[in-house]
């Protein structure tokens, strides 16, 4: 099923899509997963439809909605950045996931790495011969620190993983993609916390 964005009034797919739910004090939450309870309305993940989307959440749904596109930008990134670390963790633990340069070499060439993550620290594994042309393909990306990587997956200094499965790569891929929304540009007009209802 289609679904309109509330930023910009274009139809999009939900994959294309983040949900967003208002609460009773019109304080708005990213829904990354589709599954939160609550009215709720999507919105592309890019700049000028997040800077409107609090303003089109209010006409969309009646309600007034108490967040700056600031807030919503901040919002939408830590929670996909959440949503990375949990993704991670259930491919690790279902093993679907490869951690480790020797280990991540070896599903490359193995044709097993659907996705390949290096940490944004790890300047030695960066230059690694073989990660390069990942990086250049887009087989690979930047994300996160190789202190992180190993408190999530309990493998200390990680950083180099390879996801093996190509569902969890694809919402991996998608909602790294959503953490690197630049911040939207201030309104034109002067900005208000609160947008209220159309409907009044």
């Amino acid at each position: 099923m289609q679904r309109t964005c509330v930023g910009c009034r274009a139809v999009g797919s939900p994959g294309e899509l983040v949900r967003l739910v208002v609460g009773p004090e019109g304080e708005v939450a990213a829904d990354l997963a589709g599954g939160a309870f609550g009215r709720g309305a999507w919105v592309h993940p890019k700049p000028e439809c997040v800077a409107n989307a609090p303003s089109g959440l209010a006409r969309a749904l009646r309600a007034e909605v108490r967040m700056s596109p600031s807030e919503l930008w901040n919002e939408l990134l830590g929670k996909a950045a959440r949503r990375v670390k949990g993704l991670l963790i259930t491919a690790r633990r279902v093993k679907k996931l490869e951690c480790g340069a020797t280990a991540v070499e070896a599903a490359v060439l193995g044709r097993r790495a659907e996705l390949v993550l290096v940490a944004r620290d790890a300047r030695a594994a960066a230059d690694l011969p073989w990660v390069g042309p990942l990086v250049a393909s887009g087989s690979a990306l930047a994300f996160g620190n190789k202190a992180d990587f190993g408190t999530w997956l309990g493998r200390p200094d990680t950083a180099l993983v390879a996801v093996t499965d190509d569902r969890f790569a694809a919402e991996i891929r998608k909602t790294i993609e959503w953490t690197m929304v630049p911040e939207p540009d201030a309104p034109r007009r002067k900005a208000r916390r609160t947008a209220s209802s159309e409907a009044g």
